[in-house]
């Protein structure tokens, strides 16, 4: 009894030291995404900044509440309060889980930190540094390094799950309009596209973590199951089944049920999103997995898979699920989902950019995006919720478009900000740990500023060993503020800057848990 108490003991004393390390390392990784610096809202998250409202959902790990930014007047000018939401991540418990379900076994520990210090940073970095129209977007960033408690400020909008709910009751249970359906579908494949384009697998889409503006915009949101698969191992390394299990697609849901050794799971691709969408579909056509009477199981993807099956097989004696796809209002949208998105061979499922360009897409969605969001507005929204219950913002900064990405203010003055994205970059890294350049830290990569491509590189250079996680940040601001005054330098109109081929800074690296003095030497030049 003894012995276990000074087991119990020591495993206490090396989870309060991680505690502290790591509240530390992510205080000085995460201050350079504290605020969106296109529109800045209150750093501190008092009261006297933000009126809390109620819990709108909570979970072992963290909650998120609703809640007002305070007014703010700034000389004559008022702002009213704004609605938001302010999702608390319990970082602290989340690493006392990791001691405990370790055992004592440090391999097996060192293991479950780097995936939870992959969840953090795939989350924070595509809400804070992704811009999309169709992604959601951090207003503000906070560490409370004492708890190891993470507080991120969101817009608050309409999840698709409560609308969908919302019109299943108030519409007696009949199906969406495959209009509907489809406006939405077209707006998310267009999140799912820019993702994908970097081999980013979102990897958890589902309708609790799909939001709607009250302009009609369809955002993407949660982030902390994505992957982004950088190279043949990363790919090969994607098979852990995160997500919702009736969205899964069959690589997803064999893992989860029949695997019984890593060697035997089945490694998934961007493809896993799409037989998401495609469950999606069912889900605002049926309602499923909450339609008892249609007979579709909840592990249909297994089942599919196991009998080599096609979706229209599945399908074809549930005679109510078939008349529901009808009433929808398309008779293609069987045929379409077999053929595009429930598919078990991932292979042959649609890209996302083939979704966008589909006949059943073009056939149904406006040529333009702005009037398939006044529809949207008309036929959902204002149906739904007329009077704006949780007073939503209907207008709010990059909500409905993305207005701005994070450059200078005065790129958007003439054409820098268009020339900036034309062009081409490099850069060369050397990392210091202690003084001692880290072996093989000598990175040199290229990217641009048009894409998510200095992530992918950054991301690499964790693979390869050559970064820690927690870097990226440091590492990615101060990347961007070279590039700035390279174009600064090149525009003679910005008066005082010099003109320069490159420019190079030394900084300080986040602390790891092996080092605290880490130090990054950076220069950053035009290809």
């Amino acid at each position: 009894m003894e012995q276990v108490r000074h087991g119990s003991r020591r495993s206490e004393g090396r989870g309060s030291e991680l505690r502290r390390s790591f509240g530390r390392i992510l205080s000085e990784a995460l201050k350079y995404v504290q605020f969106d610096a296109r529109d800045q809202w209150p750093l501190d998250l008092i009261a006297s900044n933000y009126a809390r409202g109620d819990v709108l959902s909570s979970g072992r790990y963290g909650q998120v509440v609703s809640a007002r930014a305070r007014p703010i007047t700034v000389g004559f000018t008022h702002v009213e309060p704004r609605a938001c939401v302010i999702k608390t991540c319990e970082i602290g418990a989340r690493l006392d889980a990791c001691v405990r379900e370790s055992r004592g076994d440090k391999q097996e520990l060192t293991l479950r930190l780097a995936r939870l210090t992959r969840r953090i940073v795939m989350e924070i970095y595509i809400l804070n540094r992704v811009r999309h129209s169709n992604i959601m977007h951090a207003h503000v960033t906070t560490v409370d390094e004492l708890s190891v408690t993470v507080h991120m400020v969101l817009p608050r909008f309409y999840t698709l799950d409560l609308l969908i709910n919302k019109y299943r009751r108030d519409k007696d249970g009949e199906p969406m309009p495959v209009r509907i359906i489809l406006m939405i579908i077209r707006q998310l494949c267009r999140a799912l596209d820019y993702l994908h384009s970097s081999n980013i697998v979102h990897s958890d889409i589902q309708p609790e973590n799909i939001y709607i503006t009250r302009g009609g915009t369809v955002k993407l949101g949660h982030f902390a199951c994505a992957r982004m698969l950088t190279s043949e191992k990363a790919a090969l390394e994607c098979r852990t089944p995160t997500g919702r299990e009736e969205f899964m697609c069959f690589e997803k849901q064999f893992n989860l049920r029949n695997a019984h050794t890593l060697d035997e799971c089945m490694p998934f691709t961007t493809a896993a999103d799409i037989w998401s969408v495609g469950v999606l579909v069912l889900h605002m056509v049926c309602y499923f997995p909450n339609e008892k009477w249609h007979r579709l199981p909840r592990n249909f993807a297994l089942q599919m898979g196991q009998q080599k099956m096609p979706f229209k097989w599945m399908v074809s004696e549930m005679v109510q699920l078939r008349v529901r796809l009808t009433q929808s209002g398309d008779e293609q949208l069987k045929k379409f989902l077999s053929d595009k998105l429930l598919n078990i061979d991932a292979e042959s499922r649609a890209t996302a950019q083939q979704v966008l360009d589909s006949s059943l897409i073009k056939k149904w969605c406006f040529s333009s995006l702005d009037e398939d969001k006044s529809y949207l507005v008309r036929k959902l929204i204002h149906e739904l919720d007329w009077p704006n219950r949780f007073k939503l913002e209907s207008d709010g900064f990059n909500y409905d478009a993305c207005e701005a990405k994070d450059i200078p203010a005065e790129f958007y003055w003439d054409d820098t900000w268009k020339e900036l994205e034309k062009r081409k970059f490099g850069f060369v890294l050397a990392v210091f740990d202690a003084g001692v350049k880290r072996d093989g830290s000598n990175i040199e990569q290229q990217f641009s500023h048009a894409d998510i491509s200095l992530f992918e590189v950054l991301l690499c250079g964790v693979e390869s060993g050559e970064l820690e996680m927690f870097d990226i940040f440091a590492i990615d601001q101060n990347i961007r503020n070279l590039c700035f005054t390279l174009m600064r330098g090149e525009n003679s109109r910005y008066n005082g800057s010099r003109s320069s081929s490159h420019e190079e800074i030394t900084f300080k690296l986040p602390p790891s848990l092996n080092c605290t003095d880490r130090m990054a030497h950076l220069e950053v030049f035009f290809i």
